[in-house]
């Protein structure tokens, strides 16, 4: 049986994304119970307003002829299920993000122990809505950034993803989770900024190996007729699949989590304050690998 992962611990860069997918790994069966039972609805909701957007947006190409003005049809395509899609995406991936960063919090107060179903439920209804409108206005914040030639979106994306397992792990609002996150990152910047995109990189990768036959059978498909036609069924089997993939976002997250424990732990060194406390309990056992100072 492979020993718990210990998450209160200082980690480089590889040793931070080893032991995302050792967590993964260990907790994969109970982690995707959770992620079904507190993001399927969500899940399925996105699903479905992507696929009445995608529906529309087929019919829309398909029909559009020379004599028709190209920018009216395609401006007709960004209706209610447009919008609805991205609310409903914006709702799944919060609740992703506080399920998995719930279940980590626990696991790591009951030391290293699967928590149960009722126990991420008391976090996640506490606080699902403070991490959605926070969400909302990060999003903001990221999206103005773009505006100015990516720059300022690359500075900041670090340090935005670790607002919220500040926000969950410690209990805090918005404010001071920001404010936290710029402490604990800025003298780890690049460190936690290459890991955090290395893995983002990973899940992509594996997400576009889902989708791609379907894309490219689509994209052959359109420009092997005289004038485009896209495939709706192709098309809506690329949708579903997308948002199946969605389920390959834990692993970012959980790495964000782990990056957060070793930036706390570089700065504060509250396991190893924990862990020279406990010398002596025989109750609580104490984590004998080898840690780098």
């Amino acid at each position: 049986m492979l020993t718990p992962l210990e998450f209160k611990k200082r980690r480089d860069f590889g040793q931070v994304i080893n032991d995302t997918f050792t967590f993964m790994r260990q907790n994969f069966k109970p982690l995707i119970k959770i992620y079904f039972m507190f993001c399927g609805l969500f899940v399925l909701a996105s699903m479905a307003t992507m696929l009445l957007q995608q529906y529309k947006m087929v019919n829309v190409i398909n029909n559009v002829s020379v004599d028709n003005t190209r920018a009216f049809a395609f401006g007709s395509m960004y209706g209610i299920e447009y919008f609805l899609s991205i609310f409903f995406t914006i709702i799944s991936y919060t609740s992703m993000t506080v399920a998995v960063h719930s279940y980590i919090a626990i696991y790591v107060q009951k030391g290293n122990a699967i928590p149960t179903t009722d126990e991420v439920w008391g976090y996640f209804k506490y606080y699902f809505f403070r991490v959605f409108w926070s969400s909302i206005v990060l999003s903001l914040l990221l999206g103005v950034g773009m505006l100015f030639c990516l720059v300022p979106f690359f500075w900041l994306f670090p340090y935005v993803c670790m607002v919220y397992p500040i926000m969950i792990i410690e209990n805090s609002r918005l404010g001071y989770a920001f404010n936290r996150s710029f402490a604990l990152v800025k003298d780890n910047f690049w460190v936690t900024f290459g890991t955090i995109v290395i893995v983002w990189i990973i899940v992509y990768a594996c997400m576009s190996m889902v989708v791609l036959p379907t894309s490219l059978f689509n994209m052959v498909g359109m420009f092997s007729h005289k004038s485009p036609q896209m495939s709706l069924t192709l098309t809506m089997i690329t949708t579903v699949l997308q948002s199946l993939c969605q389920v390959f976002f834990i692993v970012p997250i959980i790495t964000i989590t782990l990056s957060y424990f070793s930036l706390v732990e570089q700065k504060e060194s509250l396991g190893l304050m924990e862990r020279i406390t406990q010398f002596g309990n025989t109750e609580q056992p104490t984590d004998h690998r080898p840690e780098e100072y």
